[in-house]
């Protein structure tokens, strides 16, 4: 590894907070510093799309993607050219196409999220959104993924427990990166002693013993079968021209609970983000509801897509929910094979590099005011010709931009158009704190305690 000790250095640490003390309590030294001995760290918004552009192809820094506990997995793979490799066969069901040919799925699971919405405006309790939001993506994911919804929403809980497994994965991330050698010692314990030391791991467990049994399950459907028959993205990586061992039990299994994660925790965060802000500014929920309405004449039935996309109003609030949100809050690592050039410094080959979407989404210079929740920001810059999504990186840019993105879109205008046209909601027992960046877990979460956002139904 070659060291990056020609740059100026600045104190970090993988604290959860750390991203929040070097923007509040201090102003970084230059906008390339050098943040342990290894890597460098670039804050300047400009330089964001030259650096990850897909012509650098940009290995992943080893050091970072180990903290996801599953080398296998697409994340988690470090060379650029085993990511491409892995990313081929899984793309075309992500793509736009792929997505509108899903929409009744995410339709279908909407009317079950309205109808607990009901549950709660009948009974006259405060429902937990959030949690609503966490059962509704991970129900879209699992249909569209393993062709098996895991219907949490039909769980009176709305599946408590399996969103407190995706938290405290997510949260064993720092955990991972510097104590790998006791993870895996601990990955490799008998199931029994396992549950013996932590009977709260008996959750991932199964669900791990259920992700073995649906990919055994779809191998053996698509075993004979023309293309075509099976539904679920691992159907299709079975049939794909992977090599065999990138189809092996253990890695599809593996990529199955990466696909979960990924495409249910942030994605409701977002949601979460998005109402509570809309919530919390009466006139930004009357314009949202005044456009909706025309937009969407009958309250129970959705327009295509398309149409809600070209709501102004909506389309704002969505970009607005996803910079406040930032998708992946944790510093994005790259490696280059090749030297690469940032104004007057010579960055060395084989030097980690990367930059922050944080800073990106925060730059007072593109986002004035930037802690307040603006749609209008968008829409005025965009009469002015400006384009502020060049500077909205929540789901990356490059060839490891986010696969899910097109599906995440889907989710975030259906959800929301559905939500504030259908009910009359306000906040109950929820403050700003409660979605509120506090610390980062390679994602974006509050204050530890918080309960999430809860609402009302009126």
């Amino acid at each position: 590894m070659v060291r990056a000790s020609r740059f100026p250095s600045a104190v970090t640490s993988s604290s959860p907070l750390v991203v929040l003390a070097c923007v509040r309590d201090s102003p970084l030294p230059g906008p390339i510093i050098r943040i342990n001995p290894n890597e460098l760290h670039i804050q300047d918004t400009d330089f964001y799309d030259q650096l990850y552009r897909r012509e650098n192809k940009l290995d992943k820094y080893p050091g970072q993607t180990k903290m996801f506990g599953v080398p296998g997995v697409l994340v988690a793979s470090d060379s650029h050219e085993v990511h491409r490799r892995r990313r081929l066969p899984l793309a075309p069901f992500f793509s736009r196409k792929a997505v509108s040919e899903m929409l009744c799925v995410i339709e279908e699971r909407l009317k079950a999220l309205s109808g607990r919405i009901r549950d709660f405006q009948n009974n006259g309790t405060a429902m937990p959104l959030g949690l609503g939001y966490v059962a509704l993506t991970t129900d879209i994911i699992s249909e569209y993924a393993l062709a098996d919804c895991y219907h949490l929403l039909e769980r009176e809980d709305l599946g408590a427990d399996y969103h407190q497994l995706l938290v405290g994965f997510v949260h064993s991330c720092h955990f991972i990166r510097h104590f790998t050698w006791l993870f895996n010692f601990v990955q490799a314990l008998p199931d029994p002693v396992l549950l013996w030391l932590q009977p709260s791991l008996k959750l991932a467990r199964n669900i791990m013993k259920k992700m073995e049994m649906d990919v055994h399950r779809l191998r053996n459907r698509v075993e004979g079968k023309p293309p075509g028959t099976e539904p679920g993205i691992f159907a299709g990586l079975l049939r794909s021209n992977l090599p065999p061992p990138e189809k092996s039990a253990d890695r599809m299994s593996s990529e199955g609970m990466g696909l979960l994660v990924a495409g249910s925790e942030t994605t409701a965060q977002t949601l979460s983000i998005t109402t509570y802000h809309i919530l919390a500014n009466p006139n930004i929920l009357a314009e949202l509801r005044k456009q909706l309405q025309v937009a969407i004449p009958e309250a129970g039935t959705l327009p295509p897509l398309a149409d809600l996309e070209a709501v102004p109003y909506l389309y704002a609030c969505v970009q607005e929910g996803l910079r406040l949100s930032y998708g992946i809050s944790g510093r994005l690592m790259r490696v280059s094979h090749s030297p690469l050039q940032y104004q007057s410094w010579m960055i060395p080959a084989g030097v980690p590099v990367g930059m922050t979407t944080v800073f990106m989404h925060d730059d007072e210079d593109v986002f004035p005011d930037h802690r307040s929740f603006k749609p209008e920001r968008w829409l005025e810059k965009r009469e002015d010709g400006i384009r502020l999504d060049k500077y909205l990186t929540a789901f990356g840019k490059g060839d490891r931009q986010c696969i899910g993105m097109n599906l995440a879109h889907a989710e975030l205008y259906l959800t929301l158009a559905t939500i504030f046209r259908q009910f009359n909601l306000e906040l109950f027992d929820t403050e700003r704190s409660t979605v509120q960046y506090h610390r980062d877990y390679f994602n974006s979460f509050p204050k530890n305690g918080c309960d999430g956002v809860r609402v009302l139904v009126k």
